[in-house]
């Protein structure tokens, strides 16, 4: 359409009778706000039917104001070519024929509005038109709507259904059909057959779900069950609809909704179902495995600690062992020598053979026995004998350990005498220095 705000729109007439297309002209000039408002409309004349669907489409005219009787078309066929040549355009039918059953016909034909030839004045034609037009945007609105609403539900795969609740009448969609498997005549279209499909142990979930949306309990009805197809195979569906139209009692009147087959969706959800809880069941096999392993490495533990105990216990026996037997036994016969040596050599091999025994006693199973242990000292004694061997005079030791110099002096000869330095030629520290560390 060139214009639609009434303010300035363009008429085709297809009328071959002058003095009748005289009237449509007087009819259409401004009375105060006539057709077009203030502006006159643009009327263009044409005398047959050909020549107006050629001038119709060159003009590109808002509204077309058609006879049905012209010389080379008449009646419902002249509104049919006009409508196949000019879709988007309303058309108002001026006739001389008063006839209700023909006006029906050409307004079910496509025709906006049907007026008789002598019936009408200027302001029916006016308000014609202007209903004309008005109709006419929203019907082209309406149809984009259902348009859109159609390539939306394609996309989606949407079944769709329509239920008349007081008749119990249902229509559905070309995919609502397809879902199920049947064909438009194979299924009586009534809430009755839809829920004969309707697995029996889903049926009373989804009656109750329709029946509180209908009490308006919700605000939405929603249900997944199962569906029997044709074939025998069940379907999972999603089924979602809404009360649309109610009684002035607020009793449902008409209802519509969607419907989605979720068949894919549902045996994801099993398998992903299933692998949680094989899952599931590995992670308490795991950690039942390695409870028993923790238990087991525990009793192991307690084995080994009990082991390395006794092991301790047994190096320690041996090393006291050891100890006695070189205080008691080694170390005395080793004095004895000591006060026997005739020469040099003699001195040399005991020399050798000290050092030996004195590094095994400092070495087996000990972190480093203390050189003294094995010549029987007393903890004081042994004090005493390691600052004697560091250098330090009697006095010195005396303060270090808080005791008295007569008193260093006495554990000086108990030293002396188990070492078997008999001799006063015999120096202490040197001697003592000479042990192994």
């Amino acid at each position: 359409m060139s214009n639609t705000s009434l303010q300035s729109i363009t008429i085709v007439a297809v009328e071959d009778d002058p003095a009748d297309f005289g009237l449509i002209r007087a009819f259409s000039r401004p009375k105060k706000r006539g057709i077009g408002g203030i502006n006159e409309p643009v009327l263009v004349w044409a005398k047959t039917l050909a020549e107006g669907i050629v001038i119709a489409r060159n003009k590109k005219p808002d509204i077309v104001l058609l006879d049905l009787s012209l010389p080379d078309s008449a009646g419902l066929e002249t509104v049919h070519a006009m409508r196949d040549a000019l879709p988007d355009v309303p058309i108002v039918i001026l006739t001389g024929q008063d006839d209700n059953v023909l006006s029906n016909a050409a307004l079910q034909a496509g025709a906006q509005d049907y007026l008789v030839k002598g019936q009408f004045d200027h302001d029916a034609l006016d308000r014609a038109v202007r209903h004309a037009l008005v109709r006419n945007a929203l019907e082209l609105r309406l149809s984009e709507s259902i348009q859109r609403l159609e390539l939306a539900l394609t996309g989606g795969d949407l079944g769709t259904w329509n239920w008349s609740v007081p008749s119990g009448n249902c229509t559905f969609n070309e995919r609502w059909y397809e879902i199920l498997g049947y064909s438009q005549t194979e299924i009586e279209p009534g809430y009755s057959s839809w829920l004969e499909m309707i697995c029996p142990e889903d049926l009373a979930a989804v009656d109750n779900a329709m029946g509180q949306h209908l009490r308006g309990e919700t605000q939405m009805y929603e249900a997944e069950y199962r569906v029997c197809r044709k074939d025998g195979h069940w379907l999972w569906v999603l089924d979602r609809g809404k009360v649309v139209e109610r009684d002035c009692k607020g009793q449902p009147l008409r209802v519509a909704g969607t419907y989605l087959d979720i068949t894919r969706q549902k045996r994801a959800e099993m398998l992903l179902l299933l692998s949680r809880n094989r899952l599931k069941e590995q992670v308490e096999e795991i950690t039942f495995q390695l409870k028993e392993l923790k238990e087991e490495f525990e009793d192991v533990n307690t084995t080994l600690k009990v082991l390395l105990k006794n092991k301790d216990a047994e190096k320690t026996t041996a090393q006291n062992a050891l100890v006695y037997e070189m205080s008691h036994e080694v170390t005395p016969f080793l004095l004895k020598l000591k006060n026997s040596i005739r020469n040099i050599k003699e001195a040399s091999l005991l020399d050798a053979l000290e050092k030996n025994l004195q590094h095994l006693a400092s070495t087996y199973g000990s972190a480093g026995p203390h050189p003294f242990l094995f010549l029987q000292f007393t903890p004081v004694e042994t004090q005493v004998a390691s600052l004697i061997r560091q250098g330090h005079s009697t006095k010195a030791i005396a303060t270090l350990l808080s005791l008295s110099p007569e008193t260093i002096n006495v554990h000086r000869k108990h030293i002396r005498k188990k070492l078997g330095l008999n001799s006063k030629a015999d120096n202490l520290r040197r001697y003592l220095a000479s042990l192994p560390e």
